[in-house]
């Protein structure tokens, strides 16, 4: 018999998602069934992202919501986690009445108990701060992960981060540095094969860091690369990566054939010496645009993508030319691009002065954001003719298209007169766009075993 029903909201990374099906495994395992509303629920669960403002906002404004479904059920409790609630901790409860209990990102595990004494407060007439956060997250937890695919899995192997960026909140929230064994990461990935996945993403705040808190010099992201290929799966992807821990091994694994995906996302911020010094970021745009062209010289036809921060405090409008000047160098396939948002216990916020204007900000947002997508349209424009390996990730909007994933992490729709979710097929593009390709399939698709380690640029 089911304990009750649970929904989760999820906002930020990679991460995060992954986190979510942590917390849906955990709820499982303990009797709870999921919802497919937050209005069928009794339990519903925020995993919040602290990185920017504007999720932190939206938290507020989504527990209003919940308020009102609280009108209507009495039963429902709101449980809030992620980086918010190891930040904020018992200030979330004044922030908002509707909140039942709060979590910390490695208190996942203690969700049922959390519920059962948030439920007999609400009995007895005496609805406490139910909390279970510890001060610094110093350990992984070991999850009975619920899935979301059946195809595609993702795989931690590092939390935390250890590098203290002076713009970034992830340090405080997730503690520092902590890499799993590699021989649990490669069982891992091993029984997914057997199970039938096709892909895994490996995640790690900065996963190219992976094993140094181990202080062992085999235990190394290369080697961890290398192992992996060595596994029946036909792709392998990971993100992200910060430039600064990048080494030459990496490269080269990367540039053989093998399953590990020509997809890098290697978040630059900003291309000012002086900025990325005052970021705390611990290399030049000298020194990223070489890994740049050291990439795309060693990994044929990878796809590299990036973050960049505009506005950050004392960016004059040379520093502002100069991450310009970077990106038309660098031609990323793809960016996510912000403006400076101050978090509250990060460095940045304490030493300098939110000095650029929120018009301004706008401004070189608009700019940086227009040039990204003349550069992607170019890109993709510059696949029209390729016959692509794509695995199919479901139905597009419209009826009869499709849409999946090249290799290096291209978005591709096109035509089918069956459902081909799941499957690795070939599809040849025959137009593109800002937003990805489109093609036609062109070959029937094949076993996944003989799928591993092949990589296409051009089949026609």
């Amino acid at each position: 018999m089911s304990r009750g029903r649970f929904y989760i909201f999820t906002w930020g990374c990679q991460m995060n998602e992954h986190k979510s099906e942590g917390m849906a495994g955990v709820l499982v395992r303990a009797g709870y069934l999921p919802a497919e509303d937050p209005a069928q629920a009794d339990i519903v669960l925020f995993n919040t992202c602290m990185v920017r403002e504007k999720p932190v906002d939206k938290l507020y404004s989504e527990a209003g919501k919940i308020a009102l479904l609280k009108e209507e059920n009495p039963r429902l409790l709101l449980g809030v986690g992620g980086c918010v609630a190891q930040a904020l901790k018992e200030r979330l409860f004044r922030k908002s009445s509707a909140i039942d209990f709060v979590f910390g990102s490695s208190n996942i595990s203690e969700l049922p108990d959390l519920i059962e004494r948030a439920r007999r407060a609400r009995a007895l007439g005496r609805p406490g701060w139910v909390m279970a956060v510890d001060k610094i997250p110093d350990r992984l937890e070991d999850l009975p992960y619920l899935r979301t695919s059946r195809f595609q899995a993702k795989v931690t192997i590092t939390e935390g981060c250890s590098n203290f960026c002076s713009f970034c909140i992830v340090p405080y929230t997730t503690g520092l540095l902590r890499s799993r064994l590699p021989g649990e990461i490669i069982a891992e990935v091993s029984a997914l094969a057997q199970q039938g996945y096709k892909e895994v993403q490996l995640l790690g705040q900065n996963v190219d860091s992976y094993g140094k808190d181990l202080k062992n010099p085999q235990i190394t992201f290369a080697n961890l690369l290398r192992a992996l290929t060595e596994i029946p799966i036909a792709r392998v992807r990971f993100t992200s990566s910060h430039p600064q821990d990048i080494t030459d091994d990496v490269i080269a694994v990367m540039g053989e054939e093998n399953n590990i995906c020509e997809h890098l996302h290697m978040a630059v911020q900003s291309g000012s010496n002086r900025v990325l010094d005052e970021m705390r970021r611990g290399y030049t745009r000298e020194r990223f645009l070489e890994l740049v062209r050291a990439l795309k010289e060693r990994v044929p036809g990878i796809n590299i993508t990036t973050d960049i921060i505009v506005g950050f405090p004392t960016e004059t409008e040379e520093d502002f030319e100069q991450t310009v000047d970077l990106v038309k160098q660098a031609r990323f396939g793809g960016a996510f691009i912000f403006k400076y948002s101050p978090r509250p216990g990060t460095i940045a916020f304490y030493k300098y002065k939110d000095t650029v204007p929120p018009e301004e900000k706008q401004r070189r947002l608009e700019i940086l954001l227009e040039l990204q997508k003349q550069i992607t349209h170019e890109e993709n424009r510059k696949r029209i003719g390729q016959t692509v390996e794509v695995l199919v990730e479901g139905p597009a909007r419209h009826d009869g298209l499709f849409l999946g994933k090249t290799r290096d992490h291209k978005t591709v729709v096109f035509s089918s007169p069956e459902d081909l979710t799941g499957e690795l097929v070939w599809v040849r593009v025959t137009d593109a766009s800002v937003a990805g390709l489109v093609g036609e399939v062109t070959l029937p698709p094949l076993p996944s075993r003989e799928r591993v380690g092949v990589r296409v640029e051009a089949h026609v």
